[in-house]
Order: C-alpha cells, then structure tokens, then sequence
C-alpha cells in the first residue's frame, strides 16, 4: 500500500484522550512478536539451522513539493509518503530441506510526511508514532507447503490494487492521494469544502494490521492469500478484518506478467475488491498498469491506468518515464467523478544506490455539493537506500 502505508501519516497526527486501550493492545502486540522471535530461534537451534543471517536496512526519501489548490499556493520540504523514510532488520534462519524462519522489523523514521501536510502546516518534523510501525512478525516458508506469518505486517490483500513494473512508484502509482492526501478542495469563491485529496482518490488496497496470514506455494505462476487480523495501532478500531487474494506472476521469454485481486472484509460494515495488472516488455522496456477496485456498500468505484518506458540511456543508471490517468466514480458521494493524471520520471544513480525523480499531478473533483478548483501538485526528490 504501499493504505496510505507509506501514506496513514493523515490518521496519526492527532491523539485520542482514552489512551489505555490502544497501549495494552500494542504492548500485547510486542509481547506475542517477541514471544514468537524467541521461540523461531529455539526452533532454529533444535531444527540444525544451516545458516542464519541479519540484514539490516533502509531509505530516506525527501522531496520538495509544490501544491497549487487554486486559491493559494506553497512550496516545502516534507518526507515522501509514496515510500516513506524507514528502517528494518531481517533475521533469517535457513533450515533443512529448504524450510526458512525469518524474524522482521521494520519502521517509518516518523518524519513529517507528504500525505498529511497541508498549505497551513507543512513544516518537516520528527516525532515518533506508534502507526510508524510497518512490520514486526514472524514468518515461516517451505518449499512445498507455503508460508505463515503472523504479527504486524501485510494483510493478503495488501499490494493487490498497486502491481507495477514502471519503476515510477517511488514518483506516482495507483495510490495517488499519498503526494498530498490532506490538501482540500476549495470552492470558487475561496471557503474550503471540507473535501480533501484522501477522500476523493482512494484505491482500495489493502493494509497492514496484526494478522495471520498464509500464502500458498506458487503453482504455475499462481498463489493464494488469506489473512485474518486487527487493527492495533490506530485508536477507535475494534473491528475484525479478513482478506483473500488471488495472485499471478510470470517471467516469459519476452514479456513480465503480474496480477492481482482481492476481496476484503471489515467487520460486518464494509467489503471491497481491487484487483491489477503489469505487463512488461523486455525488449524495448514498455510496460503497462491497470488497476480498480469498487466498495460493495457504496458502490463507489475507481479505474487505473499507466503506459511507462524503461531503459538504460546513461551510464549512470536505469531511466524510467510514466503517465497515468485515474478515474473515479462516487468516492465522496453519488454522482461525484475523481479524475487525475501525471506525469513521472525517476532516474536511477546505481553508484550511490539513489534515485533521483520528479513529477507532476493534476487532481479534479466534479459533480460534489459545490464545483471546486483543481488542485495541482509538483515535486522533485530522491530517495537513498541503504
């Protein structure tokens, strides 16, 4: 989800007054991962491990952004929510006959970042939440049977509405509201409509929760997710999700092919399906995207499409240019169309494991309660990995 996974910083800002549940359900989060890393390397000592392994990783990823919302204007420095600046650590176990246990964390830095900056408060800060955390689990995999995990971390639907081979996500993807998700539409008469970027634009992907989960092994190209979970880090959630996926990956000879779909349901309330595709051409390095997704209750719905090129030109690395076009139908209330487009072009600097980018995005909301101005959004940026 990449939810906004990079791009929930939105629903963390503020802090709820009755703060006693939520920590007893994170410290029991920590706890039951903490018990089970314990216990996997129990396992790994009685299973005669062959060989184990700790990686440690990350990114910083910044960008300067320009956000026009026809009424006034700003330009700032914010952490990029397209995929947010992280760390994480990998333990991994080899075990006889191809089996695997791996213990992973990983966490957003918890700067500032570009989904919940708005034209009045974009300043770059550094504070810590627990919504940060992306993932904490445990994850056992066989060669025959498949792979469990369990605690913090993808639900199955995760990643159903974003397949891509581009190489533009880091710039724009089907996710769009994470450029500038809290930025409101305003009337032509200058009073804010109480509409902002995340409620127009969503493409119903799923998320990470704390959750069991179980992936099927590949078979001809085709697997199985299932996952069943809570949410545990945002306050006022106490329903249960459930997610199921189907998924497809190819390498042919000349072509990549990558699909997805997906059905999530949230407590008794709220079901969706998205679903996408990729295809990518070796040989001259054309790719294609197309994403959807529909909410059963409401029956709003959206379509995704992106054409991209991707080629080596320089020396100094890997060239990628993108433009999509979104397109939605009753995302903030019957009869309202959401329509965007962009541009993106990310160039890779392997020398220095850096990608520098840019792009642009157009956002219009039509057929809503009042006519609204287009918002407008640029940015150049780079994201470092280590």
């Amino acid at each position: 989800m990449q939810q906004i996974p990079d791009h929930n910083a939105l629903a963390a800002i503020g802090q709820h007054p009755n703060e006693a549940r939520p920590k007893l359900r994170v410290r029991g989060l920590r706890a039951a991962t903490a018990l089970a890393f314990l216990a996997s390397t129990g396992l790994a000592r009685a299973g005669e491990a062959e060989q184990s392994t700790f990686e440690f990783y990350g990114q910083l990823n910044f960008g300067i952004f320009h956000v026009d919302d026809g009424q006034g204007n700003d330009t700032y420095l914010t952490d990029n929510d397209n995929s947010n600046s992280r760390i994480g650590i990998i333990h991994q176990t080899e075990l006889a006959n191809g089996h695997r246990l791996k213990f992973h964390f990983e966490s957003g830095l918890g700067f500032s970042g570009s989904a919940a900056a708005t034209l009045d408060d974009n300043d770059l800060g550094l504070k810590w939440r627990r919504t940060e955390l992306r993932k904490l689990e445990v994850v056992y995999s066989t060669p025959t049977y498949g792979r469990l995990s369990f605690g913090q971390g993808s639900t199955g639907t995760d990643g159903v509405a974003e397949t891509d081979f581009s190489g533009t996500s880091v710039v724009h993807y089907s996710s769009i509201n994470a450029l500038a998700g809290s930025a409101e539409f305003h009337t032509v008469s200058g009073a804010g409509s109480g509409t902002t970027i995340n409620a127009a634009f969503r493409n119903f992907d799923g998320a990470r929760r704390f959750r069991l989960r179980y992936d099927s092994a590949p078979y001809n190209g085709f697997g199985l997710a299932i996952s069943a979970g809570e949410e545990v880090l945002r306050h006022g959630d106490d329903r249960d999700y459930y997610d199921l996926a189907l998924r497809y990956d190819r390498d042919l000879d000349q072509f990549k092919v990558s699909g997805r779909i997906g059905y999530a349901w949230a407590g008794s309330d709220r079901s969706t399906v998205a679903s996408s595709i990729a295809v990518f051409h070796k040989a001259t390095g054309l790719n294609l995207a197309f994403a959807t997704g529909r909410q059963q209750e409401t029956g709003a719905d959206y379509a995704y499409l992106k054409l991209g090129l991707k080629r080596r030109w320089i020396d100094m690395g890997e060239t990628a240019v993108s433009f999509d076009l979104f397109k939605g139908d009753d995302l903030v209330g019957i009869g309202s169309q959401s329509t965007s487009y962009g541009l993106g072009i990310v160039q890779k600097w392997d020398r220095y494991d850096t990608e520098l980018y840019a792009g642009y995005r157009n956002y219009e909301l039509t057929g809503a309660s009042v006519a609204v101005a287009d918002i407008d959004v640029a940015v150049i940026g780079a994201r470092w990995k280590f």
